[in-house]
């Protein structure tokens, strides 16, 4: 089931904060919602986007979100 753009915002901006050079990638998101116990509907939409496309940003982020359809309206 999609989640709020919120719910993956958390796990998205800590990545480009703690590393603002950062070009995470589906696995980086994924790694940090296991470590930190974040809920499966995060992990779901995380999970559908595409291995091995770096990411630049958080827009970038959840425009590839948008287009899986993983985020809820």
């Amino acid at each position: 089931m999609p989640a709020p753009w919120s719910a993956y915002a958390e796990v998205v901006d800590h990545i480009f904060r703690v590393a603002p050079e950062a070009t995470p990638t589906r696995s980086d998101f994924l790694d940090i919602c296991y470590a930190n116990d974040i809920e499966d509907d995060v992990i779901d939409g995380f999970d559908a986007l595409r291995e091995g496309v770096m990411f630049n940003n958080a827009d970038e982020v959840k425009a590839a979100l948008q287009q899986a359809g993983q985020i809820a309206e």
